[in-house]
């Protein structure tokens, strides 16, 4: 009952707030449940209804609400809301959304497609509405902690259910529609967002902050995936060259790694390290199979693919080992599905995400003040953060993960709020 009241409250809190002060309200709102997904987790719980449909319904409606009143308001009233423009990383997006409608109309079946386009078209709504309605740097901020605290919690929920009944909910139900190596690639994306919280907080809650890490950590262990434990393993280097308390930083990784081989214990370290084994793996002699038939669609339709998620319909008739192979590999998996073109329109958004968040933090450099410390360790966490899922997808195909496009808009409109906020700032790029 508690659980129904929490989502029953956030959600009239999110709609009332939207409409009647603020769209940013709804969006906050929407962006935990959408990290969150309270629907999954509780689903034993929650009444079958459309939770996240509500709030973005409310807040695409306010949104559209105040931008059209500020339009027709005095000048004088205009004056004084300076709004962030669109950047480079707004109109990669916009070729990408209008590239991947081109594939689908082109689709050799469009009913296979018919679901994925589904939630590309969420995403991308999503995505443009929250650029007219994020303009300061307070409400990237709390976007961000939003992210924090749905992943956070999934992590507790998940260490809860393994010390209290020994139940692995990764590794035998994955979370949400994703499989356990998804749902760790998801999981993991909160530990450099945590970490660098933590460095750039100056209030005591980055202590509770930082306590999420170990948790995270141990929840990406107990699903069994590989690539989540190798993207944890490989990204750490970058958290030390961003951070600035790297000693701090340092003894942390230190304390977990002595801490991972009592965590993980003997059957998670042989499954960690039987990636060597891969010639004789045959999870990855599959997937080096189905990167393969993914170059060779690619190759004979470079222009627009098969269509979103059409190519898992030939798969086997190009080599594969079962019906409606999936490729496991986000790149490739675009590539076949939607043609080089559009993998190389996915590839313009995130280098512009990564140039947009290069750009806020050189707009802050030399500056010590509050607003450019949060500036830099936002910056420094979506980053690392990106940089762990551009890696773990190379090997799984996770077009319509929603915690990416949250990442790459906070990345992207990042930038276009430092344009307006931080002085000295050109308003046009």
């Amino acid at each position: 009952m508690d659980k129904i009241a929490f989502v029953v409250g956030l959600t009239g809190l999110g709609m009332v707030g939207a409409v009647l002060i603020h769209p940013f309200r709804g969006l906050l709102i929407y962006t935990f449940f959408a990290v969150l997904r309270p629907q999954s987790l509780w689903k034993w719980v929650l009444p079958e209804q459309p939770w996240s449909l509500a709030l973005a319904g409310a807040t695409i409606f306010a949104t559209l609400l105040w931008r059209s009143t500020l339009a027709s308001a005095p000048y004088t009233v205009r004056c004084q809301w300076r709004l962030p423009t669109f950047n480079v990383g707004h109109r990669a997006m916009a070729f990408f959304a209008f590239w991947i409608g081109v594939t689908y109309f082109m689709a050799y079946s469009q009913e296979a497609a018919e679901f994925w386009f589904g939630e590309y078209r969420k995403l991308f709504l999503m995505f443009f509405i929250s650029a007219l309605c994020v303009h300061n740097v307070s409400q990237i901020r709390w976007l961000y902690v939003s992210v924090v605290a749905g992943l956070g919690y999934i992590a507790f929920e998940m260490n809860h259910l393994y010390f209290g009944s020994g139940y692995l909910w990764l590794l035998r139900r994955g979370y949400d529609g994703l499989d356990n190596n998804g749902a760790a690639l998801m999981l993991a994306l909160g530990v450099p967002l945590c970490v660098f919280a933590w460095d750039g907080i100056r209030h005591p809650v980055r202590w509770a902050i930082l306590a999420l890490v170990p948790l995270i950590i141990h929840a990406v262990l107990s699903s069994y995936s590989r690539g989540a434990m190798l993207t944890l393993a490989l990204t750490a280097p970058f958290y030390l060259w961003r951070c600035g308390n790297r000693r701090q930083i340092g003894g942390l990784f230190l304390v977990v790694a002595l801490m991972i081989p009592v965590m993980a214990g003997k059957e998670i370290a042989d499954r960690f390290f039987s990636i060597d084994d891969h010639s004789k793996d045959d999870s990855a002699q599959s997937r080096m199979t189905s990167w393969g038939i993914a170059i060779r669609m690619a190759q004979e339709r470079p222009i627009f693919g098969l269509g979103i998620r059409n190519s898992n319909l030939f798969t086997l008739q190009y080599g594969a080992d079962i019906e409606g192979r999936t490729i496991h590999s986000q790149y490739l998996q675009i590539a076949a599905d939607s043609g080089i073109v559009g993998m190389v329109a996915y590839l313009a958004v995130l280098a512009a995400a990564f140039w947009c968040l290069a750009q806020s933090r050189r707009a802050v450099l030399g500056r010590d003040d509050e607003q450019s410390r949060t500036i830099r360790w936002m910056a420094n966490g979506i980053e690392c953060s990106l940089f762990a899922f551009a890696f773990g997808s190379i090997f799984l195909s996770l077009e319509t993960f929603e915690p990416l496009y949250i990442l790459l808009f906070l990345a992207i409109q990042l930038w276009s709020v430092c344009r307006i906020e931080l002085p000295h700032q050109p308003v046009l790029v």
